[in-house]
This record gives structure tokens, sequence and C-alpha cells, in this order.
């Protein structure tokens, strides 16, 4: 039987056509009368009907990740509030590089996660590793003894659902530890300990294992974007393919997992799952014991510690037959890594060519890449492989990158789900933090923040962002180990601009039901993007830009806006608590200044 919610929601589908432009088209505009999709229903259904304490779906809730060795000390260690940033040894892949966080020090700071109003958490790789990161196991049925003990994972998985909030591993199934260190394999791996445990693609006949892995330049790379990214350009200025946000095939100009044809002729999607990232060992999951111990593996790791999600690293280097097998035996919804921008490429890592079930849900990298471009000019990556570019910024922002690729997206019938796609404005890997990347603006990151938070799929926000971390590659040795930095230093400062910022919109999200469901761009331009969402059975309207922190008193024009209120409604900004009925005119919306607005319909009598 269907619920009372469930019919209120079909009846907004059928008589709610929400209209959507941008200032690309003037004066084309077009229905989009899917505000709410088949997947979109099927997620709310699952919201409205169940009553279990801890979600029995991770759609539309909201992420708060951390590092467990930089995030919180305990004991003892916890007196020295002195900043860390170390780097692990990439050089002879001897690891290490611990700050000292553990998994207790991450319980003792639940209240300061859970002041925020995440839902869940999601954590690095707490697996005994090579590294403080934990994304190069040395032992799969082990715990890092820098972070803790299985008895402390349990208590900590025990404290999360007490809360009501779900707790969500990172775990790696691609690959193991570096195979050498110091220049001399090391087999000293459980419980892969052997060399037809891993892929050796393009070794010799007759070569040995250890030379195939010791012998420069080493196994062979996974992929190897370079020259086609180079060539690309060439082809581009030609008129022969068309890159960027307008090309759901290339929204960047850059060839990456899952480009081919004209454009990157040199994709090998054989070569993409048997191919290292040299020197760490690329498991062969087509081997029987390999594929069984991983299955065993993820299973011990949500049965034993009651895990609600896992984030699988790497996930676009492991072939589809076998990321399905791990959907499956997992039994709780998975996000997978998928560094990507083709969207027909995204989109067939959640249902596969012939129907079958593949991933779940996946980290959504295309409108990322977007992201710093569009709210603070700064380029994250380098076209046609020009990384002099990386880390620099551009004259101007530019809103119609993201909207462009968000428009496309939000309208695609090729997603098994945007509810369990989830956004991010920076993270662990890339080159650089928010706050550096838009040089502490605070307009801008309040308005980078309320896109992640309020736009469609699960918003995740990376530890430190509350903080103001400034974390950066460039002009650094330490590569991505810059953008991990502690937070103890900051003390958890609970009053800073960017933590009260996300407590409000986690508030909102939830007093105005903004979580799984519709969503739809209405209008793009170079400054301004006006998207809405589902709220419960209304809209809420969502304002932002990409203007500098000098013009924040400015008044800002936004097109089309909704219609006024009836008598005895009002439109609020949920942010300020302001009233916005008299800003609405001639179907524009004329903010009074610059700051992020959510417009939510209301009772006069609700609205203080």
């Amino acid at each position: 039987m269907m619920s009372a919610g469930i019919m209120a929601l079909l009846a907004l589908v059928v008589s709610g056509a929400a209209q959507t432009c941008n200032d690309a088209t003037p004066g084309n505009c077009f229905e989009e009368s899917s505000l709410l999709s088949k997947q979109s229903l099927r997620q709310r259904q699952m919201q409205t009907e169940t009553s279990s304490d801890v979600p029995s779906t991770l759609a539309g809730k909201s992420f708060y990740f951390l590092v467990i060795d930089r995030f919180a000390k305990s004991g003892e260690r916890a007196l020295d509030s002195t900043k860390c940033v170390k780097a692990a040894d990439w050089e002879n892949y001897t690891g290490g590089g611990y700050c000292g966080g553990t998994i207790n020090g991450i319980r003792e700071k639940l209240d300061y996660i859970q002041g925020m109003g995440f839902d869940c958490l999601w954590i690095t790789p707490p697996v005994a590793s090579n590294s403080f990161m934990g994304y190069d196991a040395v032992n799969l049925w082990e715990i890092n003894p820098h972070f803790g003990t299985k008895d402390d994972l349990k208590r900590l998985a025990d404290d999360i659902h007490a809360r009501k909030m779900c707790l969500v591993f990172d775990v790696v199934l691609n690959h193991m530890r570096p195979m050498k260190t110091n220049g001399k394999l090391n087999m000293s791996l459980v419980p892969f300990d052997k060399p037809e445990h891993y892929n050796q693609r393009g070794i010799k006949p007759g070569q040995s294992f250890a030379d195939y892995v010791e012998t420069p330049p080493g196994p062979i790379s996974a992929f190897d974007p370079t020259p086609d990214s180079k060539a690309l350009k060439n082809l581009v200025e030609e008129g022969k393919v068309v890159c960027g946000p307008s090309n759901p095939e290339l929204t960047e100009c850059a060839c990456m997992p899952g480009n081919s044809g004209i454009a990157c002729p040199s994709f090998d999607p054989q070569r993409m799952v048997e191919g290292w990232f040299p020197p760490q060992g690329d498991l062969n999951q087509t081997v029987p014991f390999v594929e069984e111990q991983l299955l065993k593996y993820v299973k011990m790791l949500v049965n034993e510690y009651k895990l609600d999600g896992l984030r699988l690293d790497t996930a676009i280097y492991i072939y589809k037959g076998f990321l399905s097998k791990v959907q499956k035996a997992a039994g709780i919804e998975i996000l997978g890594e998928a560094t990507v921008n083709n969207m027909t490429y995204q989109a067939g890592l959640m249902r596969g060519d012939h129907g079958e079930r593949v991933l779940d849900g996946l980290l959504n990298f295309i409108p990322f890449y977007q992201v710093p471009s569009s709210f603070c000019a700064f380029n994250m990556a380098g076209e046609f492989a020009n990384y002099d570019e990386q880390g620099t910024w551009q004259r101007e922002a530019d809103m119609r990158n993201l909207g462009q690729v968000l428009q496309t997206q939000l309208t695609s019938t090729a997603y098994e789900s945007l509810d369990l796609m989830g956004n991010f404005v920076d993270n662990h890997d890339e080159n650089s933090r928010l706050a550096n990347y838009c040089k502490f603006d605070n307009l801008r990151m309040q308005s980078a923040l309320t896109w992640v938070m309020l736009s469609r799929g699960i918003p995740i926000i990376y530890y430190g962002t509350e903080q103001g971390l400034d974390g950066h590659q460039r002009g650094s040795s330490m590569g991505q180990d810059a953008v991990r930095e502690s937070l103890w230093q900051t003390h958890y400062n609970t009053n800073t601009w960017q933590y009260t910022h996300l407590a409000k919109l986690n508030r909102i999200r939830k007093q105005y039901h903004i979580g799984a469901g519709g969503a739809a761009v209405k209008n793009f331009t170079k400054q301004t993007m006006v998207f809405t969402r589902q709220a419960g059975d209304h809209e809420a309207w969502i304002f932002i830009n990409n203007v500098a922190n000098t013009s924040k008193d400015e008044t800002q024009s936004y097109c089309p806006g909704p219609l006024p209120a009836n008598r005895g409604q009002a439109w609020i900004d949920v942010l300020s608590g302001s009233i916005m009925q008299r800003y609405l005119k001639g179907g524009c919306f004329q903010a009074p200044d610059s700051e992020p607005k959510v417009l939510v319909l209301q009772a006069n009598n609700a609205v203080r």
C-alpha cells in the first residue's frame, strides 16, 4: 500500500512542471516535468516508510569525512595541540607519516561532529597499513595499531549508532601496499603473499616476479593520460572535438578513464584493470583465491563493525563483474570512487550494459571538477596536460561551468540514482582545500558550501573545512599529504563561521526535508546560479553566486525566482530568517545582498 507521503509526492510530479533556462540560450526554456524521477520516488519511499534508528539508505544523508591519523589524538598525547603535517615515504616506500590521531580520539570528538548536524561519519581505512592514510594495506585482517584496536573500532560504531548516525568505512580492493621497499621486492602481505595474486601485464617470458617489480620502469601503469591529453588540444583547435562542460562525454579538456574515440584513442579498458599504480601491488580479482578473500574481507568489515555504508577506493580500476559481486556481498550501499569526466561511462558504473547492478552509488567527480573554477577561478587541474596550470587562478570565476554539467546530469535518464551520488568541494587527494583555492574569500566559500550541502545527492564535507584549513600542493614537496594536515591545533572551535554555516545548512536539510528527491537547475549565468530542491511537499529555491567578499552588501539579481506567495503565506530566507516577499519582482528575485539565499514558502504565522 502506498503511503500518504508518496501519494503527495506523485501529485507534485503531475502538477508541478519546473521551468529551466540558461543564459547561453536566451529566451529558450524547457519544461522539466520530471521533478521526481522513479529513482527519487523509490528513495523517498525508503525515507518515509523506514522506522529504524539508523538510516536504511545513505541517500540524501550528509557526510563528514576524516583522516583517522589527522583528526584527533587521545590520552596524554591529546594535550599536545601542535600542528602536524607529515608526509609518508613515497620514495623508498617505507610508509609512516603518522601524526598520532586515533579511533578513541574520534570517539571523544563525536559531539563536535554531531554539533554540525552530520548524519554519517566516513573514515579512512583503519586496516593495518604501510602509511598513515591506510590505502596501502599490509594485513587485511588486522587494525592499524597506530589507530587503536578492533574493540576501539567496535565501540566507535556503537557510539555512532547510539547517536542515530551512520558509519562508513573506506575500503581498498584494487591493490595492497607497494610491492618493493628500499628497491627490493617485499611480499610480506596478508593474505596475498604470492606473485600469482597480482596482475602481471607485460611480464616477459621467463622473467621473475621480483625482476618485474624491481626493474625500472616496473609494472605497466593502469592509465597514462598525458599523450592523448596533449594531442587533444590540436583536435579541439581543428574543430574535430569539443571538450568542456558543454560535452557530457568529455566535460574536461583532458583524457581520463572512460574517454575514448577520436578524442582519446589510447583508452584501454583491459589495461585499466590489469595495470598498476606502481609500485602498489595490483590485485588480480580473477584469481579465485583473491576474489574469495576480498569478498570475505568486505563481509567481515560490514558484520564485525556494523557498517552502514562503504566507500570503495579506485573503483574504476576494478572490473565490473567483480564490483557487482562486491556490492552483493556487502549488503549495504557502496559509493565508488570514479575519477571520470564522461557521464555515460560514469552512469555505467551503477548499472551495467546489460542492466546488471554494479555499484549503488558513486563519488560525483564530474561536477566537482567544475567547482573550483566556478566559484573561485581556480585551476584544480591543467587542461591538455598542461600541469603548470594546476594550482593557479584564472582572471574570473565562471558559474556556467558548474551550471552546465549539473543541468545535464540532473536531466539525464542514464543514472540509477542521483540521490546516491556524493558531492564535495575538496577532498584528501586533490590539489587544494576550499579555503586556499578561494583565497579565504568568505562569501565565495559560503556559496560553495551552500551548493554542496543542498545540491541533489550526498553532501560530503572534508574534515577541517569547518576550521578553514588551507592545505595545498602547489609549492609543496609533500604532494597529496599537504592537504592532510592535523585538526587539533584549531582546538575544535565551534564558533567559526564555517562551523555555524554548516550546522545551519544541516538543520535546514532536516527541518525542510531536503534530502533525497527532486532537483532542477533553473538558470545559470557567469556569476549566478538558481536551483530548486524538493522540500517535503514544496520546493526550496537556492540562490548562489561567485562574487567576491568586497561585493557582499551589493544587491544581486537572479532570474527566475519563485512566484509571489498567496495571501497568508510568505517566502522566507531560512539562512537569515528574513522575509523575502518584497524582493520578488517581475518573475525574478532581486536579492538585497550577495549572500546565498535559501527561500522556503511558509505560512505567515510560521514566520518570525
